[in-house]
């Protein structure tokens, strides 16, 4: 009796060694898990740019000779004004590039006087007409000014026969004055058109 309990009891003992070594250790587990992990698993790195901001296009620069027609709001005069003097407007359609609307109708202008003369006496009785040479120097843009350069616009006095051709340019300078005197008068509402004479970015 006492061989047979001998024996079990090494059977006994022999079976729970067998089964502590065939257990993996729990660390060991845990590291092989890790390192397995598939790609898509692991966190997504925070830098890096989305490929979808790069295929997005954007328009914000107007190109050289786009249209900016505006409307005055002072009147300018070849008798009163000055080289230097500075005059607002306001965009009077809207500046459309590739489909968007980049300048709005009613967006704040600010021009510049480059050249003024009054009409003046010349030798004889009859007077010299006065004339005018104005551009567009900026657009307020989202409310802050963006600097930028047009063609000008040249206007002289007296008949129309007697103007420069140039004068054209100014929309019809009107009839209002065609007879009246030999100095040029813009009336306040009055519309011009000028030409981008560069390209602008707008932001």
């Amino acid at each position: 009796m006492q061989s047979h309990a001998h024996r079990v009891a090494i059977v006994l003992l022999m079976l729970s060694l067998l089964c502590a070594c065939s257990r993996p250790p729990a660390d060991n587990a845990s590291n092989s898990a890790d390192s397995q992990k598939l790609p898509f698993d692991r966190e997504p790195r925070s830098t890096g740019i989305s490929p979808s901001q790069s295929l997005i296009p954007s328009t914000t620069k107007l190109p050289e000779g786009t249209p900016i027609p505006i409307r005055l709001q002072n009147a300018l005069s070849s008798a009163s004004s000055h080289a230097g003097d500075t005059f607002s407007a306001t965009i009077d359609e809207p500046v459309v590039i590739d489909g968007q609307t980049l300048v709005d109708r009613g967006t704040p202008a600010t021009g510049r006087v480059l050249e003024a003369k009054p009409a003046a006496s010349s030798r004889g009785s009859s007077l010299e007409p006065g004339y005018l040479r104005i551009v567009l120097v900026s657009l307020k843009i989202g409310g802050r000014p963006v600097m930028i350069e047009t063609s000008s616009i040249f206007a002289k006095g007296g008949s129309r026969e007697e103007r420069n051709p140039a004068a054209g340019a100014a929309s019809g300078a009107g009839r209002e004055d065609k007879n009246r005197d030999k100095d040029i008068v813009f009336g306040i509402d009055r519309r011009l058109n000028f030409r981008l004479a560069q390209t602008v970015d707008l932001q």
